[in-house]
């Protein structure tokens, strides 16, 4: 199997990319035997084959190609204008989206769990006083928030480099 990523050229990167397999090459060269694509996946691998052509042949000879979405640096969406371009690519041409973070924060009456950042401030207490430090309360429902385990872990982790920096001034 060979990795193809496809860039499309805006004024910005926008990335794709496909595992070109056996398979997908049979049916863009269906007069092709099978020693034959093997040999030819063999080229395309060392990068003795354009991969332009190949991209080409593909599309006419009705051939889909599923490219998979890897990134996009792009802030807007801009209609047409750009090139496309392909290159041989490799395992790191894949890239794993990433994973949201663990809340850190929950609300003692509904089900709401967030960070810290999603949570509102209030400045007043549960009388209507106001207060000087505000408290963080739940974006939904305005109930007071309390840590979850990973936010204790976060909090006591922070303390902890809080102290170091304290002892190394």
């Amino acid at each position: 199997m060979v990795t193809i990523v496809k860039h499309e050229w805006h004024q910005v990167d926008e990335q794709y990319a496909f595992e070109l397999d056996e398979e997908t090459l049979s049916n863009i060269y269906p007069d092709l035997d099978v020693g034959e694509i093997v040999s030819l996946m063999v080229r395309i691998g060392n990068g003795e084959v354009s991969i332009d052509e190949i991209i080409d042949d593909a599309y006419n000879n009705d051939v889909d190609i599923d490219w998979e979405h890897q990134y996009s640096d792009c802030w807007t969406a801009r209609k047409g204008g750009y090139d496309v371009t392909f290159e041989l690519g490799d395992e790191d041409s894949w890239v794993t989206p990433e994973k949201e973070p663990e809340p850190t924060h929950k609300c003692t009456k509904c089900k709401w769990t967030g960070q810290s950042y999603d949570a509102e401030w209030c400045w007043e207490d549960k009388e209507g006083n106001e207060i000087e430090d505000p408290r963080k309360i739940c974006p939904y429902c305005e109930s007071d928030t309390e840590l979850t385990e990973h936010g204790i872990k976060e909090e006591k982790e922070q303390e902890e480099r809080r102290k170091k920096w304290e002892k190394d001034e």
